[in-house]
């Protein structure tokens, strides 16, 4: 009888508690909780899907007239990655029926774009930095892709801040990069930091003259569109100095701002904002972006949310409504970079998403992380509707793709 007594309680207890235990690690809703198809792009619609890949950056945008970008492909060893970071933990592969991350890709973007017949075509391929969680899926995607134009920080040289092609003569990755170029069977170019003319519209671009996308930062340099001053923020010197004889890929990232009427968006990669005294000054180049970028409606955390990046200057200047967290590592975000993101900048209120926010992390950071986040985990996709005067923000199942947060019409700032 005790046994069964004690059965009944724990039956109870699961019954009445679990319910509000689910609830404490459940975010916050300010949106609409749906289970429904997502409405396919049309002409006029800018669309940002921040694909949850689980093995860092993938972006993919669907530009007013149909012009098509491809901002970073990642990848991660998650044994590796385990095994050299333990106790941290990665996700590895989230979704994808075959297995691998390109046929993920290719799937996804055939999907969003309605190509069901022939290569997928892609205006411009960007690569931000020579990070595995960046451009890890490049080598075996493209191929498989019509690509227009490939876009990296360093063609053709690959000599800032030093001579990549010997500092990599080990690393396989940038070597099958280096094969890639070499091969001479793409159009490439390096960013042009102060250009708006470089990454431009395809297809209509007369019927948008209202859309523009600026190249703020690339290696040491970065462009204020209000003054069009550039400035060198360090020199190869200086990196090589610090890191005596080695560098840091992440400080070296691009930044770009992309304006479609009075809707503005901010993805900087993983540029670095850390200036405790630790680093040298010049490691905080986000200072000098915010500046550049000013306020925007929506923004990627830099450097997947980790604490050397997303400084107050950056958070505080940029004062985003949506912020969008890539995320790979359990180690992701700092709470430091939460905290700012709940209490710099003058919105009343700001919405954040997380591609993939790892059950560990929950569990460490507590019900205080949770007030925050509209959505841990899913595919975030930013609509700009025609015009850019208004967007909405989707949260998409990773596996149907279905619709399972929705917020409400926001209003775009000037």
């Amino acid at each position: 009888m005790k046994m069964i007594r004690k059965l009944g309680m724990l039956v109870l207890f699961f019954a009445l508690e679990a319910p509000l235990l689910l609830a404490q690690l459940s975010p916050v809703k300010h949106g609409t909780s749906v289970q429904q198809k997502f409405p396919f792009w049309k002409k006029g619609y800018m669309d940002i899907h921040h694909i949850n890949t689980g093995e860092g950056n993938c972006t993919f945008i669907m530009m007013p007239d149909g012009t098509r970008i491809l901002l970073d492909a990642g990848t991660v060893d998650k044994k590796g990655f385990e095994k050299n970071n333990a106790p941290l933990k990665a996700i590895g592969l989230r979704y994808a029926s075959t297995g691998t991350i390109q046929d993920a890709l290719i799937e996804y973007i055939e999907w969003a774009t309605g190509s069901q017949r022939g290569p997928v075509v892609l205006d411009y391929a960007v690569i931000s930095h020579f990070h595995s969680d960046h451009y890890g899926a490049v080598m075996d995607l493209l191929p498989r892709l019509d690509v227009k134009t490939i876009i990296d920080r360093s063609y053709p040289n690959y000599d800032f801040p030093l001579d990549l092609r010997v500092k990599l003569k080990d690393d396989k990755l940038f070597q099958r990069y280096l094969q890639l170029v070499d091969s001479r069977l793409y159009t490439i170019q390096s960013l042009q930091v102060g250009r708006q003319d470089q990454i431009v519209l395809t297809k209509d671009p007369k019927a948008f003259p209202m859309v523009h996308i600026l190249n703020i930062k690339n290696n040491a340099q970065v462009w204020n569109p209000q003054s069009n001053e550039r400035t060198e923020l360090f020199s190869a010197r200086d990196m090589l100095d610090f890191y005596k004889g080695g560098y840091n890929e992440n400080p070296l990232s691009m930044a770009l701002k992309f304006r479609y009427g009075k809707f503005d968006y901010y993805a900087g990669a993983d540029n670095t904002g850390l200036h405790d005294g630790s680093v040298p000054s010049w490691f905080d180049v986000e200072t000098s972006i915010a500046k550049a970028v000013g306020r925007v409606d929506a923004m990627v955390l830099d450097h997947h949310g980790n604490r050397d990046a997303n400084n107050a200057n950056l958070i505080a200047t940029l004062d985003p409504k949506i912020a969008i967290q890539q995320v790979y590592s359990s180690d992701q975000p700092g709470q430091e970079v939460y905290y700012r993101l709940r209490n710099l900048g003058k919105r009343k209120e700001r919405l954040l998403f997380s591609t993939n926010m790892h059950d560990e992390t929950l569990v460490t950071y507590g019900p205080w992380f949770q007030k925050g986040y509209q959505s841990f985990r899913g595919h975030v996709i930013l609509r700009v509707f025609e015009g850019g005067q208004s967007y909405k923000v989707y949260v998409l199942d990773e596996f149907n793709r279905t619709v399972k947060w929705e917020s409400g019409l926001l209003t775009a700032d000037d």
